[in-house]
């Protein structure tokens, strides 16, 4: 039980991810700051598009880093070692080109190579992020004591029933 700590959110995330992009809605502004400054600089238009659009991606794919690095090492860590954060990469990159694909049969959705290198940056500094966080003390010992606590309740739960 206590896998599922670490397993659901991702699961859960990953799902709104792809989800979201089989939604067939043109590209979006996500700022209003973007929008401001697109009436300000009109003939910008488009880098503030693709720059707004990158950095979303990169945010997405942040998070998605630091939920797949969390399952991953709290469930293997241990046979895995070092190579937990590199695992964690390569299922990140292989989603992103699988959403990468997925948006090709979307209409009015495109596959866009520098959307992958956004996603892949993203989930680099999420593994980075957490590698560090996680040194933390009390991150440590709060995200390691929760699923046990979860594990024992549900042990309670499953004895009432």
């Amino acid at each position: 039980w206590s896998d599922l700590w670490y397993w659901v959110p991702l699961l859960v995330y990953a799902g709104a991810i792809i989800y979201l992009s089989s939604l067939s809605v043109p590209k979006q502004e996500f700022a209003g700051l973007v929008h401001i400054m697109k009436a300000m600089l009109p003939s910008q238009r488009d880098v503030f598009s693709i720059i707004s659009d990158k950095y979303y991606h990169i945010a997405e794919y942040a998070i998605l880093g630091v939920l797949t690095y969390r399952a991953i090492r709290y469930s293997w860590g241990k046979s895995l070692g070092a190579s937990a954060g590199m695992l964690a990469m390569l299922c990140i990159i292989v989603f992103g080109c699988s959403d990468e694909v997925h948006q090709w049969f979307t209409p009015l959705r495109e596959t866009d190579g520098w959307d992958l290198l956004a996603d892949t940056i993203g989930g680099f500094l999420g593994v980075s992020a957490w590698e560090v966080v996680r040194n933390i003390p009390l991150i440590r010992v709060l995200d390691e004591t929760i699923p046990l606590k979860l594990q024992m309740t549900m042990g309670m739960l499953s004895f009432k029933v």
